[in-house]
């Protein structure tokens, strides 16, 4: 009897299961429809799948679809997946990135991804060339956040004023922006604090920048010597 009523005594005394220590790893990308990178695809919808539950946190001012769109896909969540679904078509021979910044978190603890990027091409090859940098205020030399940096292929210095920017990209909290997966050209570049998101400075009301020198991304090849 006393040591049934010692192993009541013990049960009686179990505390709660910890769970665990805690999660600090963003979810894992693990695959996708199309593939990243596919070439000679024409998706209306894109599901990209993580290893864990995600969720996204602000995507309207985060996420961003290049090239350009008239009007915005739907983005949102299913389970493990992110799903985008297109409403305008597709051009053809064009590679298409979007570009998540740090919107996709895991569920539990909302570990963001950083710099998190998909890309595929309707035609037979992927641009991958970019254009980084940062944006600070002119006055204060603060970064500016969430402002939509673009560029285009017309060179006419006022172009932004009447046609939408071509590919885009929004700055993070330092200010930081890169916008990916260009072709081989010459581009100018514009910034705009876009609030009536039509990717073209057309309200006066709206901050704008611009650099005054034509852009053109290039490759490098490095050759290095194995010494092992």
């Amino acid at each position: 009897m006393l040591v049934l009523a010692t192993m009541l005594y013990s049960c009686a005394s179990m505390g709660r299961p910890s769970g665990g220590p805690r999660d600090y790893l963003p979810p894992i990308f693990v695959g996708s429809s199309p593939a990243q990178g596919e070439h000679n695809v024409m998706p209306k919808r894109v599901e990209i799948e993580f290893d864990e539950l995600v969720q996204l946190k602000d995507q309207n001012d985060k996420v961003v679809v290049s090239p350009s769109q008239k009007q915005n896909p739907t983005i949102r969540t299913s389970g493990r997946k992110v799903v985008v679904e297109f409403k305008d078509s597709l051009m053809p021979n064009t590679t298409y990135s979007i570009d998540f910044a740090d919107a996709i978190q895991d569920f539990n603890e909302s570990n963001p991804i950083d710099a998190f990027s998909f890309a595929f091409s309707t035609g037979d090859s992927i641009d991958s060339l970019q254009i980084s940098g940062i944006l600070l205020d002119a006055h204060t030399l603060e970064p500016q956040q969430k402002m939509l940096v673009g560029v285009h292929t017309n060179l006419d210095d006022t172009a932004f004023t009447n046609i939408p920017l071509e590919r885009i990209a929004r700055t993070n909290d330092r200010g930081q922006f890169t916008i990916r997966n260009l072709k081989t050209g010459r581009y100018r570049l514009f910034a705009i604090n876009d609030v009536d998101r039509d990717m073209m400075f057309a309200n006066p009301a709206e901050d704008i920048a611009f650099l005054d020198t034509i852009i053109e991304p290039t490759t490098l090849t490095s050759l290095t010597t194995d010494t092992i």
